[in-house]
């Protein structure tokens, strides 16, 4: 047995991979039913000598899908980006939009621009695929072309989650109850149109009830099926890995949300290497836990300040309301040029509100944002308050 967690954990540190936390999600599915990793809608991963056939793409229409893969995916698309622009005023239930929904639920007004697509030849058959999920690696949708029409691949969700690795291979991350917790790596089948199971660790209770990993290459959650791991469940959860996630594209930059994205004059994004750059400093906090921002101006800006936030009222309509004080004298500067940057050192208390900037655009507009932290993956984002307030106001989908 050992040498099969020898060869999963080789997979584990060769494969490059967005990271999705060391522990499972939590046991929750938008159709209600238990969860397990999926080739496709509606059939689980096929057991050995269970397989489906393989479809066959025709040469010439192959050759067109590649020449315009745009035009074959375009009214998806459309649709996906409808659905996180509105996600709560709509609902539905189809193979394929249902964890997209979920995630578009989760992160609110901030759907459009935590969430994209990608447009790419993922399995290397000349087929380009359409990724539909979060910027940060979660993939909700994974769709390729047969006979010119797209065909859902796999679909993912919060509780029943797939990141990609690289080269055709996803990491599955899942859970069909507090006990049973599975892991594995998962690989494009050469014509896209399927996943197939190259490892899988899963936990179970024993008799005893301990915790048992097991290790198959089925996909199987039935340890009858599979071989008890010497793996220990703590080694189970400090599994993790990183990588780079896919490089989607933001919604906001499709439709009518385009004009939103390029408004924005500041972005922010962590500060993990000091190097040669040439930015200002401010240290608000050096303590334990401490991380530092960087914000960095994409056109130049006037009156740009950094604030402390403090929620002081949530209305019954859903809205956020705090009061602002400067984070400190040394944070406000009077005009700052295109691509220049400050590094503000800082510690996040909580989940509320903390931090706020505020700057006058190029079209003498105030402009205030809250500095926010993904629910998902710990990215950062700024988040327009309501303009037509004096203050840092939220409304619903905070």
């Amino acid at each position: 047995m050992k040498r099969y967690i020898a060869f999963f954990l080789c997979i584990l540190m060769l494969a490059t991979m967005t990271a999705c936390g060391g522990q499972p999600a939590a046991n929750s599915s938008p159709s209600g039913e238990e969860s397990s990793p999926v080739c496709t809608t509606d059939q689980q991963i096929p057991e050995q000598g269970d397989k489906k056939p393989v479809v066959t793409k025709d040469p010439e229409q192959a050759l067109e899908q590649a020449t315009d893969p745009d035009l074959a995916y375009i009214e998806l698309v459309e649709r996906f980006r409808a659905l996180v622009a509105d996600p709560f005023g709509q609902d539905s239930d189809k193979p394929g939009e249902m964890g997209v929904l979920e995630m578009a639920r989760s992160a609110g007004d901030n759907a459009v621009y935590e969430m994209g697509y990608l447009i790419e030849d993922l399995s290397g058959d000349g087929i380009p695929e359409l990724a539909v999920g979060g910027l940060y690696g979660m993939i909700n949708a994974l769709y390729t072309l047969v006979d010119g029409k797209p065909e859902l691949v796999f679909e993912g969700w919060y509780r029943s989650s797939y990141v990609y690795m690289g080269d055709g291979h996803f990491y599955y991350y899942g859970d069909n109850s507090a006990a049973e917790n599975g892991q594995g790596v998962f690989y494009l089948t050469k014509d896209g149109t399927e996943l197939e199971c190259e490892s899988f660790l899963f936990t179970a209770l024993n008799r005893d009830g301990d915790l048992d990993v097991y290790y198959n290459e089925t996909g199987s959650w039935d340890p009858a099926e599979s071989e008890k791991s010497d793996m220990t469940a703590e080694e189970f959860w400090a599994l993790d890995l990183a990588g780079e996630p896919l490089p989607l594209t933001p919604f906001s930059k499709t439709g009518s949300w385009s004009a939103m994205e390029s408004e924005c004059s500041v972005s922010v994004q962590y500060l993990t290497e000091v190097g040669d750059e040439d930015y200002d400093w401010v240290s608000l906090y050096d303590g334990p836990d401490a991380c530092c921002l960087l914000f960095t101006t994409n056109s130049r800006v006037t009156n740009l300040s950094i604030w402390n936030l403090f929620v002081e009222e949530v209305t019954d309509d859903g809205a956020v309301i705090c009061s602002a004080t400067l984070a400190g004298d040394d944070c406000q500067w009077d005009a700052m040029p295109p691509n220049m940057s400050i590094a503000v050192q800082l510690i996040f208390p909580g989940d509320l509100p903390a931090y706020g900037i505020s700057y006058v655009d190029a079209d003498g507009d105030l402009r205030r944002f809250v500095v926010e932290v993904s629910g998902y993956d710990g990215s950062l984002l700024l988040r327009e308050a309501d303009p037509d307030e004096s203050g840092f106001v939220l409304h619903t989908g905070w």
